[in-house]
């Protein structure tokens, strides 16, 4: 019994047909047809890059960094202990449940009322020779172009005034909500994006940063920054004291009039009656000076809480101890103008041996067809 043989011809051929072999002298002769197309497309990227490199504004970072007080609640020995229950999102520390904890500050930094009340201070910029209201400065920014930046001709700028906003959901405000332009919120974002605040909990150091295109900006917008930040949880700590203060003051002027009266209707009681000795005269007396050491007793009493609440108010008050204070930047952190030409070149090359690639295989598939 014998068995089919294979033909080896019939095999190979099917081999030679399916198998395509590159040759090192193949690679060769392809980079010689390419080196025009390389050539022409890796100066054209250099120019993209170069164009785009040069248009992008500097860019100056700011830095201030402060180290907030230390809760004074908290007991010795808890602070480990505390970010543990911190991280697990637990709360040990029940003395000082009126502190702000210190890694929720990059959101009072994130929130729109601390974009729209940044938007409205005055900063004096290096590059315009002027003092304007941030609105008004980034305002400028998003309206240069790319030819003033390249040309260094940014003084006539345009800045168009933000005109009242006419289409809001609410006009009167019957919903008691805070509501912001289009323009508004797109600048908000800006400055927000523009603001990085961080918080290092073992160390407890917190870290503000500012990027703007001009360094005095930056520094100016920095130091702001740190302000309100300062002011917002100043407020926070010492809402409920300054409540009382103000209850207390209202109440010890009360006492004092009150005082003052008893006092008065006492004096001229015992004036107009000198020289009488009845019982009757003797009772009323009595009755007008329990009145008005009544009075005076409330008022001293008041009065002693009032000077308490005063000192509350100081003894609450933050205290933020900067370590490294704002400073205008020399030199600007960005953009890598050198990284975004070279990337631009070796995005030619590539595009250059993509094109003749592309340019072979159609030219082959158009004489098989």
């Amino acid at each position: 019994m014998s068995l089919p043989t294979k033909n080896p011809s019939i095999g190979s051929e099917m081999d030679d047909d399916d198998l395509i072999q590159i040759r090192p002298g193949d690679i060769l002769k392809f980079i010689q047809r390419s080196l025009r197309a390389v050539l022409v497309f890796a100066v054209l990227g250099t120019l993209i890059g170069v164009y785009y490199a040069f248009s992008k504004p500097d860019d100056y970072k700011a830095e201030v960094t402060v180290m907030p007080e230390a809760s004074a609640g908290s007991a010795p020995g808890m602070g480990n202990l505390g970010s543990l229950a911190g991280l697990a999102g637990l709360s040990i520390d029940n003395a000082a449940s009126d502190v702000i904890r210190p890694d929720l500050y990059p959101d009072v930094l994130q929130s729109i009322p601390f974009a729209l009340h940044m938007l409205k201070q005055p900063v004096y910029s290096k590059n315009y020779k002027t003092v304007l209201p941030l609105q008004a400065y980034l305002q400028r920014q998003r309206q240069e172009t790319a030819f003033q930046r390249l040309t260094g001709n940014t003084d006539n700028a345009p800045v168009n005034p933000q005109p009242a906003p006419d289409n809001l959901s609410d006009p009167k405000n019957y919903s008691k909500a805070l509501q912001i332009s289009p323009e508004q919120e797109g600048l908000a974002a800006t400055l927000t994006n523009r603001i990085t605040t961080t918080y290092e909990r073992r160390t407890g150091i917190v870290t503000i940063e500012a990027r703007m295109p001009d360094p005095v900006v930056a520094a100016t917008v920095a130091r702001l920054s740190l302000e309100y930040l300062t002011n917002y949880i100043t407020s926070y700590r010492t809402q409920k004291v300054r409540n009382q203060e103000r209850f207390l003051i209202q109440q010890v002027e009360q006492s004092r009039r009150r005082y003052q009266a008893a006092e008065l209707e006492l004096e001229s009681y015992r004036d107009r009656n000198r020289s009488l000795y009845s019982g009757l005269a003797r009772i009323s007396e009595q009755r007008l000076q329990a009145e008005f050491l009544l009075a005076q007793n409330v008022y001293n009493d008041l009065s002693r809480q009032l000077e308490q609440a005063k000192i509350r108010v100081q003894e609450e008050t933050p205290v933020f101890k900067m370590l490294e204070p704002p400073r205008i930047p020399l030199r600007p952190n960005g953009p890598r103008r050198t990284l975004f030409i070279f990337a631009a070149l070796a995005a030619g090359v590539v595009a250059g041996l993509g094109w003749t690639l592309l340019t072979t295989v159609w030219s082959r598939f158009r004489r098989q067809a």
